[in-house]
């Protein structure tokens, strides 16, 4: 039964300054601007892409959306768009160009693709005379992958995590293989975000102060080490629930009673899950519990 797309038809215009910040793309870059207003910076606003360290997003237009059993696909060929000089403007080129980078780079790394869904009055290739007009447009809950590629830019894009690759090999393959090299010490600059061990220690201690039996656990699955191991340090890792990434370059001053809020124990199972959602966020506490539950 082909799915019916209404789910994905906008009903209002948001800004794509809003929607590519949700989407998990940094937009810091956008305040470079002599207006105070970041979301009209035109570096970027008019842009179909914008791409992350982990993820790309793009504009994709609802009416060229079309339902293929339970999923929905759109077919497109933006290399193709900025190799028409006759059809196209050159920043209409450059911005295809960007985009079917985007998509390449995606389909390469594996990345997930969030998806601007637009609506409005869309131009026709062969209607050089008349421009897209966007009047809504609103981000898709789901990430969407590259689901065939062709050397001519032809590209068929699936809403969907990308499929889990199942690689096997054979002797002979492993064996041509030969030797692979580990270990290398490689130099690269790096900044990082500085959280408070501090913090993380007086967490520990309350969460053990609060637990019925003594013992930090996993609020998730309730596990705790063992206490006849010797441990050299606490396993039990305290999560932040607000992203550290979102507080300004300073960092942010919190009482212990603010961030205590925002923090929780969990194993290093849980917490590893906890941040592999598909298309970027959190899981919740909640949905963790109701699966980990049930697959016991």
């Amino acid at each position: 039964m082909a799915v019916n797309l209404d789910f994905l038809k906008p009903t209002s215009k948001q800004l794509v300054y809003d929607l590519v910040t949700v989407a998990g793309v940094d937009t810091s870059d956008w305040s470079n601007y002599s207006r105070p207003i970041p979301a009209s910076n035109p570096k970027y606003c008019y842009n179909w892409s914008f791409e992350g360290v982990d993820r790309v997003v793009i504009c994709l237009w609802f009416v060229e959306m079309k339902p293929d059993g339970e999923s929905v696909v759109q077919r497109l060929n933006y290399r193709e768009i900025a190799a028409s000089p006759r059809k196209w403007k050159s920043n209409q080129r450059k911005r295809a160009a960007a985009m079917d980078h985007a998509i390449q780079l995606s389909k390469n790394k594996r990345w997930p693709i969030r998806v601007i869904v637009v609506d409005g009055s869309r131009r026709s290739d062969a209607d050089d005379e008349t421009r897209s007009r966007v009047e809504r447009r609103m981000l898709d809950i789901e990430s969407w992958h590259v689901a065939a590629y062709e050397d001519d830019g032809n590209c068929l894009l699936r809403r969907g995590a990308w499929p889990i690759a199942h690689e096997t090999f054979t002797p002979a393959e492993i064996l041509a293989a030969g030797t692979f090299n580990e270990g290398a010490l490689e130099k690269a600059p790096t900044q990082m975000r500085d959280r408070s061990q501090r913090l993380r220690n007086l967490a520990r201690s309350y969460f053990i102060e609060h637990s019925k039996d003594g013992r930090l656990r996993c609020t998730i699955c309730a596990w705790a080490p063992p206490t006849v191991l010797k441990l050299s340090g606490p396993i039990v890792e305290i999560h932040h629930g607000v992203g550290i990434s979102t507080y300004p370059e300073e960092g942010k001053a919190l009482t212990f009673e603010e961030a205590i809020k925002h923090l929780t124990p969990f194993c290093p199972n849980c917490h590893r899950i906890v941040h592999a959602k598909s298309g970027g966020g959190m899981f919740t506490v909640e949905e963790l519990r109701s699966v980990i539950g049930a697959s016991e």
